[in-house]
């Protein structure tokens, strides 16, 4: 090779552009480094390869190079006569466009996503003025590219933040090169929407900032589902009131400003239950039911304003809470406001019902500093209002406190003292007046607590309901009744049939056919040896089932009897309807008989109506003698009461029997 040449090939053998030179026959003779790589062969490989064809080429020509290790590359190649020894030969240069073309593609991906995101992109330069903004920001915004360009993003604004707010931003931006946020912005179209914004500075080679680049994403949406999950989490689906997870936080923020300015009496808290809204819901269903709920809900809202106010807690139950000033100005008129405010009927599509409820008062800070004791004794203070035979209200007191929690401790004994088989049943005896003989015997449960002796039917009995324990107590009671009056019966004791209150809660929860036909068949009682006592109340309130439930019981055979009649609203034409054989008139109408004449009226009438109708006629609470001349006076031809007998124990009663048949012979 000659000298000159050689010269060539030291020069550009380290050149950052591959260079091929060609002979005038266009054979390659050299090929520095650079070449070497591009086309992925050694330089004798490539010696004699014709590549005339790029011979005069003055203007860059893209060629694709077969590389057999990195595949097809990109390359720039243009041409440059030289002469060397008086020969003529072209030198190629290559540039390598595989970066560019990397770069190019990067761009086009940019600006494709740039494009097509759908989050809102604007760029601006270092003072804030706009450079280019994407698709989704016209979207977004409603504005057009044209009429941003150049102007800042002070176009947006709201008007919802403070200037500080915007110091504080652009502090980010000078220190961090950052800002990330949500930030309330106003369309072209003039509605505000709230978005997320990151903003982050980009820096140009010698460090100095270029441009801003911030990225929006529009969270109405979002806003909206998370008020809906909030909604949802806060509010009871039903009434559109707080729940009791907002109730209970609402009453801490109330609580909390009373301690810090150490109110005297800062809050108070307002538990509210209907009384005998179950019947509602069973007698004329749920959707009844959840109409009453939404009227009450509505009228608790006219008397005590702001719905965080008020809260329904569960079923029947709401809830207020007062601050210092509406307690210090009286939280008993706002229950008893509340209260009248039930007093309308409320209006469903059939019919009209009327609702009255129990209310229970605790007070910041004196009934309890916490949110959950204001609560709890709230509740018993509710509980306390019903046992006060409802549609009153009552202040929580500690004492009730301590009765709850005996209540409590009772209940669990019960419970323990029915598995245990440690009740016993007493027997009552009920007189043909007539004659003066036993025709029946009312089976009454006595509990003997170990440590308490005797405990009142009346103290034990409406625990049982409410815990619901009248379940079991009520099965032992039959179970043993019936086992009891299948002896007698096997012995020859003539003592007519036994007698069983049966609990409208009981008769709720079991299958109370099954149940009497298990027991009859179980103990060998023939079924008119058995009477059941079912109060009118539970009647009248539960008309379809209990119709049911009748024709099951007549269809055993058993005897059926309504207690308490004259206590509820019986009808004549539904009295006529129903299959009982006896109608037990309650205590309450001999207590004034015969001294006031209006309650002996009263109970001729009630009376009469009785036998017009067939029924057999049985007063209960007989203690005087006076009060046994008047019934045989009026044709009420049976009765019970202490006047004959105080209830007795099982081993007693054939004996009580002998007694009274002596007395008839």
């Amino acid at each position: 090779m000659e000298p000159a040449v050689e010269n060539f090939q030291q020069i550009v053998e380290c050149a950052s552009d591959g260079i091929v030179l060609i002979n005038g026959s266009g054979q390659i003779r050299y090929a520095n480094k650079t070449a070497v790589e591009l086309f992925g062969r050694p330089l004798l490989e490539l010696r004699g390869e014709d590549l005339g064809l790029f011979y005069s080429r003055a203007q860059p020509t893209e060629i694709q190079i077969h590389n057999p290790t990195r595949g097809i590359i990109s390359a720039d190649v243009r041409s440059v006569e030289l002469e060397f020894g008086g020969k003529t030969y072209a030198a190629l240069y290559l540039r390598d466009l595989s970066e560019r073309k990397r770069v190019e593609d990067r761009l086009r991906q940019s600006a494709a996503v740039f494009e097509s995101t759908s989050e809102g992109v604007v760029i601006t330069d270092p003072r804030g003025r706009i450079v280019d903004v994407n698709r989704a920001f016209t979207d977004i915004t409603c504005y057009e590219r044209s009429e941003v360009i150049g102007r800042t993003p002070r176009v947006l604004q709201s008007g919802r933040h403070s200037p500080r707010f915007y110091r504080e931003m652009w502090l980010s931006l000078q220190q961090r090169g950052a800002w990330r946020g949500e930030i309330w912005n106003r369309r072209k179209t003039g509605d505000i929407y709230p978005e997320w914004l990151n903003i982050d500075s980009v820096y140009g080679e010698n460090g100095q900032r270029t441009h801003y680049i911030g990225v929006f994403t529009d969270i109405s949406s979002a806003k909206r589902n998370q008020a809906e999950i909030d909604r949802l989490a806060h509010r009871d689906a039903l009434t559109g009131l707080a729940n009791r997870v907002a109730f209970r936080s609402h009453v801490g923020l109330v609580v909390k400003q009373a301690a810090q300015n150490n109110y005297r009496v800062g809050a108070s808290v307002l538990l509210l239950g209907l009384d005998g809204f179950k019947h509602i819901n069973d007698s004329l269903g749920m959707a009844a039911g959840d109409q009453v709920l939404c009227e009450v809900a509505r009228r608790l809202v006219s008397v005590v304003p702001g719905n965080d106010n008020i809260a329904r807690l569960s079923g029947d139950e709401f809830a207020i809470v007062l601050d210092a000033r509406q307690t210090n100005e009286g939280a008993a008129t706002v229950a008893e406001h509340i209260l009248q405010s039930l007093e309308r009927p409320i209006q469903l599509e059939s019919t009209e019902v009327f609702v009255e409820a129990s209310i229970g008062i605790a007070s910041y800070p004196r009934d309890g500093r916490s949110v959950d004791g204001l609560i709890q004794n709230s509740d018993s203070a509710m509980h306390r209002a019903k046992r006060s035979g409802g549609r009153t209200y009552r202040y929580y007191a500690k004492d009730w406190n301590a009765y709850a929690h005996d209540r409590v401790v009772l209940a669990a004994q019960l419970r323990r003292a029915i598995s245990n088989d440690e009740l016993v049943l007493y027997y009552q005896p009920q007189i043909d007046l007539r004659c003066n003989k036993v025709v029946g015997l009312e089976a009454l449960v006595r509990w003997i607590h170990a440590d308490e002796g005797l405990v009142s039917p009346v103290r034990f009995i409406p625990m049982a309901e409410e815990t619901g324990l009248i379940e079991p107590l009520g099965e032992w009671v039959m179970k043993k009744a019936c086992q009891q009056a299948a002896d007698w019966w096997q012995q020859g004791i003539e003592f007519g049939r036994v007698a069983v209150n049966v609990s409208g809660v009981q008769i709720e929860r079991s299958d109370m056919v099954a149940q009497v036909s298990r027991f009859l068949e179980s103990s060998g009682l023939p079924a008119e040896c058995l009477e059941l006592e079912i109060t009118e109340s539970f009647l009248m309130t539960h008309i379809e089932a209990a119709a049911d439930l009748l024709a099951g019981l007549k269809h055993l055979g058993v005897q059926l009897a309504m207690d308490d009649f004259g206590t509820g609203y019986s009808s004549l034409a539904y009295l006529k309807g129903l299959d009982f054989h006896t109608l037990k008139i309650d205590k309450s109408f001999l207590e004034g008989v015969p001294q006031q004449g209006s309650d002996a009226e009263i109970l001729r009438t009630v009376v009469a109506l009785g036998r017009s109708l067939g029924f057999k006629i049985l007063a209960e609470g007989v203690e005087t003698e006076q009060q046994r001349s008047f019934l045989m006076d009026s044709q009420c031809n049976y009765a019970q009461g202490y006047y004959f007998s105080p209830p007795v124990p099982a081993q007693a009663v054939p004996e009580l029997i002998r007694k009274f048949a002596a007395v008839e012979a």
